[in-house]
């Protein structure tokens, strides 16, 4: 049933294409809604022009296409701001949103960039709801609502053959550093080329940017996706690797874990497989010599998907979000 509300999505980046997926997820179930973000990534950047599927960015606009944008910002009844926009665009918006509903939603840690801060304050909006992405940043934000991220694409499951040496995908999005930005590790390169160099494994660790939709691909013919090792989180690399149907191994802890199930309303895990820099060859010696294990998990990892994480289900919190704000007086 189509809502009778409309939403706009706004960031100051493309943040790897989240707020654009669940504005096409919102889409998809019959709401009305756009996405548009202050810039793209740098152009020289290995982000430029990956996440924008579902994004216009503004930077890029004629005066024809800023028109396009207050026309949106004016026609919607509610405004989804993510981690922080321009200030110059917010005071553009604020004077069409008297009578809308605000809502934002933080997809960034404390402490770290690009954020290191609450920005709420900053902003000197009048928040209707404030989300947090249901990872690791819960724990950062204890007093705000905990939302999913979404992963668009068609699951699939292909079982590793007997004669098939293990596929394994590590293709990190950045290398910033931080407690909870961190995406490598010290052992974690050093075992994938030395398994590889060996024979053990077949590994896609490309030294150039891929694009996501030439990536996901590589993963729906892999067997492994590793996410990172060096925190205790999971990404949106992850939630790939089980829409792809494969072992995923990240360092996720037991409340990375549970915020998803929580936002996926199950009491199962998800099938991750934990590795350190300690027990990383260990764990991808045993996939590479076991076909069945490998199988088993990859299988594991496929159902998860299929049962909680399609985004048609998990676009429904959004839309209950949504429902209570737009509803309320």
């Amino acid at each position: 049933m189509s809502r009778k509300y409309s939403v706009v999505h706004i960031s100051q980046t493309p943040l790897v294409g989240a707020p654009g997926k669940i504005a096409k997820a919102l889409q998809l179930s019959g709401i009305r809604s756009s996405c548009f973000c202050v810039n793209d990534y740098p152009n020289k950047g290995p982000l430029y022009k990956n996440f924008i599927d579902n994004t216009l960015p503004l930077s890029a606009f004629d005066k024809q296409l800023w028109d396009f944008f207050d026309y949106e910002i004016a026609k919607a009844d509610i405004l989804h701001i993510h981690n922080d926009i321009d200030l110059m665009i917010l005071n553009r918006i604020l004077p069409l949103c008297e009578s809308k509903k605000i809502v934002y939603q933080v997809h960034s840690p404390l402490r770290e960039g690009p954020l290191f801060v609450d920005r709420t304050d900053a902003l000197e909006v009048d928040f209707a709801k404030k989300l947090v992405v249901a990872q690791y940043q819960p724990r950062h934000y204890p007093d705000y609502e905990c939302v999913p991220n979404i992963v668009l694409d068609m699951p699939s499951y292909i079982p590793r053959r007997e004669q098939d040496i293990l596929k394994v995908v590590f293709s990190p999005t950045h290398s910033r550093h931080g407690r909870w930005n961190a995406k490598n590790s010290p052992n974690l390169e050093k075992t994938l080329t030395t398994l590889s160099d060996n024979g053990k494994i077949s590994l896609f660790m490309p030294e150039k940017p891929v694009s996501p939709k030439e990536l996901m691909l590589v993963r729906k013919y892999s067997d492994v996706t590793i996410d990172e090792i060096a925190t205790g989180a999971y990404h949106q690399i992850s939630l790939e690797g089980l829409c792809a149907g494969n072992v995923v191994i990240n360092r996720s802890d037991y409340f990375s874990k549970r915020m998803l199930s929580l936002v996926a309303d199950t009491i199962s895990p998800p099938p991750f497989v934990y590795a350190d820099d300690g027990n990383i060859f260990d764990v991808i010696c045993e996939l590479a010599e076991n076909v069945s294990l490998t199988n088993d998990i990859k299988r594991k990892s496929y159902e998860f998907f299929m049962d909680n994480l399609r985004p048609e289900l998990l676009v429904k919190r959004y839309v209950s979000i949504y429902d209570e704000v737009y509803e309320a007086n």
